[in-house]
């Protein structure tokens, strides 16, 4: 760090220890915490603003309605997470707060065990749960993160954002990451010489804990752990008792549409089952193949066929994968097939990319490509951690 850079630290610093250590001195309450926080963060707003009007750079390119960022991962600070519960006490209505039960399970669930490149394949289904039509429902007290996030390039953060590129190089405001950085750094500093947790969380998961608690304020002043990762936290499969056990995953918000607009039947015989799509509006089997047969010997789940035709269909986004999804889990329960399970099929290369590759919840990958441009993959079936509803899907008979 050069010597300008080091001055402009230290200088930032005892500014905001200035504050940090006035609000100390009174001792620290929940009321205190919002108070400090507030100062802080209006302070920390004061010189950014300050540096961007002495400087003739780039103009911001973020505006109002710009939600690219807030498909990004946000670790929270705890004294950050307890600041926006304190808003969310006050502000949201049970309405509010219910979707926001919702949109935090279903985050964990969706992103639960997977590394940065599998989360960013599903960006689109994991935007930031405070993120509510394209607008930030808790913007007067967002993390210090989001605040020091600002862009010169709208066209650089689109071309990131439809890529999945998460290296991909930004022209950003160096000064609000700088400002933003030391300010939450250093009450960090602060919070830690008085044992206080200030180890950064996922924005999802320390948001849940304090809707855990019963007074999470008191908890993280005493300095107990509250927001530990080695701290017991309701896991997709275990939802807590005082919040809603609702967890809206691919499925459960698809499936109701599908199921509106499409019938499943089937036809078992012995260690093959074909199942028949039909169109409920127009009283016709649309379907050309759907054929699914299991290896007695290697317990191997094989898709012979899968030919719904459904995107000949209108507004058939998501329709197909939730069709496949509901014969997997369909054809599971008659076999009693356990997870882990292998499932194999062969399709065109084109397929695979396009949608095979996007059926995250059955980690399909290619196992060897043939000459024909064919590839043979490889998936696996997992046991659901929530329960999957088959039973619109109905036997016929074939005469």
């Amino acid at each position: 760090m050069d010597t300008d850079m080091r001055h402009a630290e230290e200088v930032l610093r005892a500014l905001f220890m200035q504050i940090i250590e006035s609000h100390v001195q009174k001792g620290l309450s929940r009321k205190g915490i919002t108070e400090l926080l507030t100062e802080l963060i209006e302070l920390a707003e004061n010189i950014v603003k300050q540096v961007h009007e002495s400087t003739s750079g780039s103009n911001i390119a973020c505006k109002a309605g710009c939600s690219l960022c807030c498909h990004s991962r946000i670790r929270l600070t705890p004294v950050e997470a307890l600041w926006i519960f304190s808003w969310i006490e006050t502000n949201f209505s049970s309405d509010e707060l219910k979707r926001l039960h919702n949109r935090i399970q279903s985050n964990i669930y969706l992103t639960h065990g997977k590394n940065l490149a599998n989360r960013v394949k599903i960006k689109n289904r994991t935007p930031c749960i405070f993120l509510d039509h394209n607008k930030c429902m808790i913007y007067p007290v967002r993390p210090m993160i989001c605040r020091s996030w600002h862009s010169f390039d709208l066209a650089s953060c689109q071309k990131a954002f439809q890529t999945g590129n998460p290296d991909a190089e930004i022209n950003a405001s160096a000064s609000n990451n700088f400002v933003f950085f030391l300010a939450r750094d250093t009450l960090g500093r602060v919070c830690n010489s008085f044992g206080m947790e200030c180890e950064a969380v996922e924005m999802p998961k320390a948001i849940l804990h304090t809707l855990e608690c019963h007074d999470p304020f008191d908890i993280w002043l005493k300095g107990e752990t509250m927001f530990s990762s080695n701290k017991p936290l309701s896991s997709p499969d275990s939802v807590p008792e005082n919040i809603p056990k609702v967890i809206i995953s691919f499925m459960e918000l698809h499936a109701p549409a599908f199921f509106r607009r499409f019938s499943l039947s089937y036809f078992m015989d012995g260690s093959c089952i074909e199942y028949f799509l039909y169109s409920q509006e127009k009283k016709v089997e649309i379907s050309k193949e759907l054929i699914l047969s299991h290896d007695n010997f290697s317990h191997a789940l094989n898709v012979s066929k899968f030919y719904p035709e459904i995107f000949r269909e209108p507004l058939s986004k998501y329709m197909s994968a939730i069709c496949f999804s509901l014969m997997i889990h369909h054809a599971a329960g008659i076999w009693g097939l356990k997870s882990d399970t292998f499932i194999s099929l062969e399709t065109r290369s084109n397929v695979f990319e396009t949608f095979y590759s996007r059926l995250l919840d059955f980690d399909f990958t290619i196992k060897y490509r043939r000459q024909s441009d064919n590839y043979s993959l490889r998936g696996i079936y997992h046991l659901p951690s929530i329960k999957i509803d088959t039973s619109m899907i109905t036997p016929v008979a074939i005469v």
